[in-house]
């Protein structure tokens, strides 16, 4: 009696495999970039919070209670201020070996537009250059 496996038998587990893998791969990209999702929103909104404390403590800095007026606070300014560490920078959804073009979104590098709107200032991210400083 010979003790083994057949080539059959080898061949079914692999496309079992292959099969449970095509299965399973797509669902954890999807919870993974999902993850990165929500990190991001997360990064985003830290971000944010942090121009409010820092215009709430420089109100005059803020622009004229005009509808539409606006100006902008850079992620730059406010780490160099010590209000946002480098982990606080860190985009989440940027993975090494990306292309170079992803490069430029490695941190968080643009700006808090604050916006005067229906009476209340507006707090927005935007991954742009800060033109219009508060």
């Amino acid at each position: 009696m010979k003790k083994g496996f057949t080539l059959v038998e080898l061949l079914g587990v692999i496309v079992i495999l292959g099969l449970i893998a095509m299965i399973a791969i797509p669902t954890i990209n999807t919870a993974l970039n999902d993850s990165r999702q929500r990190a991001y929103n997360e990064q985003v909104d830290t971000i944010e919070d942090t121009a409010r404390t820092y215009m709430s403590k420089n109100s005059l800095k803020l622009p004229s209670q005009t509808e539409g007026s606006s100006c902008c606070l850079s992620v730059d300014m406010m780490q160099k201020e010590g209000l946002l560490t480098s982990d606080d920078i860190e985009n989440p959804k940027y993975r090494e070996g990306s292309t170079e073009e992803e490069e430029n979104f490695k941190n968080f590098n643009g700006s808090v537009i604050i916006t005067f709107t229906n009476n209340k200032y507006s707090y927005e991210y935007a991954n742009t250059t800060c033109t219009n400083a508060c």
